[in-house]
């Protein structure tokens, strides 16, 4: 008796998701605002991508590991390491490859900020939210402008009632490189005395 009470109020929220998410052709996750960004990040960096290596691990995945050397250390403890490799799941070997809607993606060559937890001398580092972590660098009319990645990502936040909505991750638009470091700073600096 009590299963057939409850199937009405879950086929509504299930039939919902499927349909607000079907359009997304990628992963639907929670969209992490600038402050949560920040306070799950072990380090902040800006850096220009040096190369990508894919590899083929022992359950038969694909990951592949980029090498970014830092520029700038926004937040982190690492003043030594002029490296940091980021490690993502997906890659090509050969004629062989796997994709990860969301996962964050790098070029070589190009200027990112990336947000990483995890990792450390001998460990590669994962991005803070997939590819939310991993904010592009641009020069457009010769200013260096920011834009938050979010390729194969459908973010969605809940609001007051509990109903997903879509949200525009922790930068909606594109900003001045120097402007968004500065308030970068100042978040990571409040969230340094909680550690």
């Amino acid at each position: 008796m009590l299963r057939f009470r409850l199937l009405p109020l879950l086929i509504g929220p299930i039939v919902g998701a499927l349909l607000f998410s079907a359009p997304a052709d990628g992963s639907v996750v929670q969209g992490l605002e600038l402050e949560e960004l920040t306070a799950e990040a072990d380090r902040i960096v800006l850096g220009r991508v040096l190369f990508s290596e894919s590899f083929l691990r022992r359950d038969g995945q694909i990951w592949t590991w980029h090498r970014i050397e830092v520029e700038r250390e926004i937040r982190g403890n690492a003043p030594d390491q002029r490296e940091v490799i980021v490690e993502t799941m997906g890659g090509q070997i050969g004629d062989i490859g796997m994709r990860v809607e969301g996962e964050a993606s790098f070029q070589v060559g190009e200027r990112v900020l990336a947000f990483v937890h995890g990792g450390g001398p001998y460990a590669a580092f994962r991005t803070v939210g997939m590819g939310q972590g991993v904010m592009r660098v641009r020069r457009e009319k010769g200013v260096d402008t920011v834009r938050q990645s979010r390729e194969g990502l459908l973010l969605v936040r809940q609001d007051a009632e509990g109903r997903l909505k879509r949200n525009f991750g922790a930068l909606p638009k594109p900003e001045r490189l120097d402007a968004f470091l500065s308030k970068l700073r100042q978040i990571a600096a409040k969230h340094e005395g909680r550690r």
